[in-house]
């Protein structure tokens, strides 16, 4: 007797999980997939549910609480590499071309460059970027005498290094342009570089960036500022414009708006009429720069 009412008992405690709620039917299990009382409730009592289980079952029915209680694998993305500017300028002997490759992946995943450089590149170990705070590399490199007065292509792609990761970005491409040895007199200017050029309105629009050497002091730079000038030429080596002083912002940005000199030899009625240049090319204290120009008009045309 006392066996039989044991067998009563535990064959009770066994099935109050499928009877304490209409939610614990034996008949749910099979079509959930799941794996007992405690896939849903907090014990294999049937005592209260685990968190998410209800809003599943109502959003969802049966199907609803199969996904919730086997939820998909997370769907890995490919890395994305942020845009860089698509020319770069660097002079044989000065600071080296530093080009920081930004990388962002959803699943932030790790990551390893791949891709084609100029012989005597280097990459640094990854990093944060302070701004954009995504994981970053810099190319970096200082070219030799030997790679002066030619255009470099650089390709990079990022591809996953994580375990069962193997995505790649999309290539990202720039031109690097390598100037010689400078032979100016002076060199207070440590780096002098050209981000955009655009003509609008008739005017050559320039925008870039100006960095001194760090060890001048502020009577230094502010006398450099005033006597050095900036040559403007076509790329045919065409004067553009009489030099002109710069005065860049306080980080370092300078922005020029230039109305072309007469380019006619002709006395006519175009006379007065400027049009566009292709490409420019300026110089600094011996910093030379070049850019194509970009045209803001579909009605302008390029002449060089």
């Amino acid at each position: 007797m006392i066996k039989q009412w044991l067998a009563v008992v535990l064959g009770w405690m066994a099935a109050v999980c499928m009877t304490t709620d209409a939610w614990s039917y034996p008949e749910y299990v099979a079509p959930t997939e799941a794996y007992g009382c405690t896939s849903c409730h907090n014990d294999n009592f049937g005592n209260g549910f685990k968190p998410g289980v209800l809003a599943a079952f109502e959003q969802g029915g049966l199907a609803g609480l199969k996904a919730f209680l086997h939820p998909a694998a997370p769907k890995d993305t490919k890395p994305v590499i942020r845009a860089i500017n698509s020319k770069w300028d660097i002079t044989v002997g000065e600071t080296p071309l530093v080009i920081p490759i930004k990388v962002y992946d959803a699943e932030k995943d790790s990551f390893a460059l791949h891709g084609s450089a100029p012989a005597g590149y280097t990459l640094s170990s990854v990093y944060t970027d302070s701004v954009s705070k995504l994981p970053t590399i810099d190319f970096r490199w200082a070219p030799t005498a030997a790679q002066a007065n030619k255009l470099y292509l650089l390709s990079v792609y990022a591809k996953e290094t994580g375990s069962g990761r193997t995505l790649s970005s999309a290539a990202v491409k720039t031109v690097i342009q390598v100037w010689p040895a400078r032979t100016s007199a002076t060199k207070n200017v440590n780096q002098f570089m050209l981000q955009s050029a655009q003509w609008k309105d008739g005017k050559l629009i320039l925008a870039g960036r100006l960095v001194f050497k760090s060890n001048l002091s502020s009577a230094q730079r502010a006398a450099a500022l005033a006597s050095l000038t900036m040559s403007i030429k076509s790329s045919d080596g065409y004067t553009l414009h009489s030099p002109v002083k710069l005065a860049p912002q306080a980080n370092n940005s300078w922005y020029k708006s230039i109305t072309l000199i007469n380019t006619d030899d002709e006395d006519d009625e175009e006379d007065d009429e400027q049009k566009p240049p292709c490409a420019v090319k300026l110089e600094y204290e011996g910093l030379k720069v070049a850019r194509t120009v970009s045209l803001a008009s579909a009605e302008d045309e390029c002449e060089d």
